[in-house]
């Protein structure tokens, strides 16, 4: 069975990963089929999406058989993933580290350190999200005043500080253990507390889920 008669008789879910790159990429070449062209894609980026979303339009033409315009097609598709997990994030009950992982589950796909500043009312709802800092390749700084530059402007009573960690190893640095205890200061003297910090990566660490905060 074809994979767009199979996702039509079975549903979306029951697809593999290989198979859903062969309906975006249509059609095969001469000598391959379009699920062994899916496969082979799929197995040049080390069956990682993440990989192929970050590729660039020169390197997925590299795979046999794949050109521009099939190029073109998966990094669309790909962004169009990432802007669905952005979609409809303001306004958020965000009470626990799980909730905010959920929330931020885009800055798993960053190659960069980005630090991210979640504003909050005092029923711990959302108020604004925003990145306010972009680091080197594995390192960022945030300053206390931009985090509460963001939370005053807002009149949060509580802000969240996320930050990723590309490694994908969320196991907290001395730097990050030092900057939380300065944010948490500055946040008792002005009066918005600090309710979490919490580093994403491969799964997420909560700084108050472990009680250092």
């Amino acid at each position: 069975m074809l994979p767009r008669e199979k996702l039509i008789n079975e549903g979306v879910e029951n697809l593999s990963t290989e198979e859903l790159l062969a309906i975006l990429l249509r059609t095969g070449t001469k000598d391959l089929d379009v699920l062994k062209l899916s496969k082979n894609l799929f197995e040049t980026f080390d069956k990682s999406l993440k990989k192929i979303s970050t590729a660039s339009i020169d390197e997925l033409c590299k795979v046999k058989g794949l050109g521009t315009v099939k190029a073109v097609t998966i990094l669309a598709a790909m962004e169009l993933s990432k802007r669905y997990l952005l979609e409809d994030r303001k306004g958020k009950f965000l009470n626990s580290p799980e909730l905010i992982y959920e929330h931020c589950l885009d800055m798993k796909h960053f190659e960069q350190e980005v630090v991210r500043v979640i504003s909050l009312n005092s029923k711990l709802y959302e108020i604004s999200t925003k990145d306010i800092t972009i680091g080197l390749t594995d390192t960022s700084l945030a300053h206390p005043r931009e985090i509460y530059r963001e939370a005053i402007k807002n009149s949060a009573s509580y802000v969240v500080v996320v930050h990723n960690h590309p490694s994908g190893d969320v196991r907290p640095s001395k730097e990050d253990r030092e900057v939380t205890l300065k944010i948490k200061k500055a946040g008792e003297i002005i009066g918005i507390k600090l309710l979490d910090h919490v580093i994403i990566g491969n799964g997420f660490y909560s700084f108050k889920h472990n009680k250092l905060l």
